[in-house]
């Protein structure tokens, strides 16, 4: 067994837009408060960087006690928004799941709207949904319940070694925002969390699932919305693919997928309990 530190932590409010960071997360069944609980929506779709990388201007900072939403962009006033639980019911699918979802109304869709440029609205899990991820990699959540937007697993997690390692092959180095994480630890070698079974302490106990598969999106400037060049999905593919029999995406991984189980509290400065199994395709 290892020990990790927790060195940050980061919520997301709504999918594809800004991290928040975080003094401490608290992390229930369903996943974390405050992470990915709303949605761009677009004729039936979600939108996220990978559909429209310009989501990644917009911050979003989200208190879940009075549901108040404030989104801010550099070149429009900011916008503050009251959650609401009554609005239009809409139907939608992502990717496998099947979701009902509620409408958070025509002025918020319009703030978005406008800085997006495209006809968009805004949307929240109305109940919660089954995922369906009928991978072998993925066994662990497949039918689970959901009502957060987040691409696998309730949580994700990146070490802060593999980061170190990876950008010394890169033409230019990232950051770890870039992988849009909720956790990131030091205190193991580079992409030792791969290869975690549990990430556990006396508040929060976390298995791991499988590791993030990558695409464009990490890619994107995590403050502009701008691609700039750099080899890092090239990096990615040559050096840190999955094998081609446990891939449920591109293959290129970084960081890891994690499920709760035991539901708590993790802060930052926290030290987690690693265990682990030899070294392996995950």
């Amino acid at each position: 067994m290892e020990t990790v530190t927790v060195e940050e932590l980061f919520v997301y409010p709504v999918k594809g837009l800004q991290a928040t960071p975080v003094d401490t997360l608290e992390i229930t069944q369903l996943g974390i408060v405050g992470d990915r609980e709303f949605a761009i929506w677009e004729d039936g779709r979600l939108v996220d960087q990978k559909a429209d990388q310009w989501v990644a201007a917009i911050a979003a900072d989200f208190e879940p006690t009075t549901g108040l939403l404030t989104l801010s962009h550099p070149d429009h006033p900011t916008f503050t928004h009251t959650r609401q639980n009554q609005g239009e019911t809409r139907q939608g699918q992502w990717v496998l799941d099947e979701l009902e979802l509620t409408d958070q109304g025509d002025e918020i869709a319009s703030w978005l709207s406008a800085v997006l440029g495209r006809e968009v609205r805004l949307v929240d899990a109305k109940s919660p949904w089954q995922v369906n991820m009928p991978v072998p990699d993925l066994q662990l959540v497949h039918g689970t319940p959901k009502t957060r937007f987040n691409a696998v697993s309730s949580v994700s997690l990146g070490n802060q070694a593999s980061l170190d390692e990876l950008n010394t092959h890169l033409d230019a180095p990232v950051e770890m925002d870039r992988f849009r994480l909720n956790v990131t630890v030091s205190g193991i070698d580079p992409f030792a969390e791969e290869h975690a079974v549990q990430f556990f302490n006396g508040d929060v106990s976390l298995t791991h699932v499988s590791t993030a598969e990558r695409c464009i999106i990490i890619t994107t400037d995590q403050t502009t919305g701008e691609r700039p060049k750099n080899n890092l999905l090239r990096t990615l593919r040559a050096q840190h693919m999955k094998a081609e029999e446990l891939r449920y995406g591109s293959g290129m991984k970084f960081g890891s997928y994690l499920t709760v189980d035991k539901p708590g509290h993790l802060a930052v400065g926290d030290s987690l309990i690693v265990t682990g199994r030899p070294a392996g395709p995950s």
